[in-house]
């Protein structure tokens, strides 16, 4: 089984709850989605098996992050995780969550569901995908992407609803693009139980 593989490289994680946690990234490149701000060379990839990709992994890393474009997409994407498992890899999914699989969710050891805001021009999720993260606060955490305010607005009609206020792994990640558009003391004051994240790794100046 062949995976359309845009890189795969090592850093450390420089975005959410993960933060500095050295990392291998699988980017895939499919997506279903076409956020303006996004910085993946969709046309850039080549196909790759899983053997191909385990060896091109720094095994003394012991996590790895599938990443894209959008990780769902690859049809054969539970045996790519099972057999990075079974090397003794952990495994964080990235994903839009506009594909749900829960076979797939428990496989990993940790989800990122990133949430497309209205900014994104893609500001729609699969429901289930949010829920199961919800459900599961110990292995997830749910990231906003924010570039103005039309986008705090989506993130409080989501962060607000009953069901989801236990709910802790919350993440507000500033577009970079649109770091200094937003009063974040205010955003801070509205959702004091929220985590205000820019993208560490390009303060940082690495990929």
């Amino acid at each position: 089984m062949k995976y359309k593989v845009n890189e795969i490289f090592a850093s450390i994680q420089g975005e959410g709850l993960c933060i500095g946690l050295p990392m291998n990234f699988i980017r895939f490149c499919r997506c279903n989605l076409g956020c303006s701000w996004c910085d993946t060379r969709f046309s850039e990839g080549v196909l790759l098996d899983e053997s191909e990709i385990i060896r091109l992994l720094n095994k003394e890393i012991e996590w790895v992050s599938l990443t894209g474009g959008e990780p769902m997409l690859e049809q054969e994407i539970g045996r790519l995780i099972r057999k990075l498992k079974s090397r003794g890899f952990k495994v964080l999914l990235e994903t839009n969550g506009t594909i749900y699989d829960e076979k797939v969710y428990g496989l990993c050891d940790y989800i990122s569901l990133d949430l497309k805001a209205p900014s994104s021009g893609n500001p729609r999720h699969e429901g289930k995908a949010l829920e199961y993260c919800i459900r599961h606060l110990e292995r997830s955490q749910v990231k906003v992407v924010i570039a103005d305010r039309k986008d705090v607005g989506f993130f409080r009609k989501i962060y607000k609803d009953k069901s989801r206020r236990d709910y802790r792994n919350w993440v507000l990640q500033p577009e970079w693009g649109s770091l200094h558009a937003l009063d974040y003391r205010k955003i801070f004051e509205e959702f004091p139980k929220v985590r205000i994240i820019p993208q560490m790794h390009k303060f940082m100046g690495i990929k």
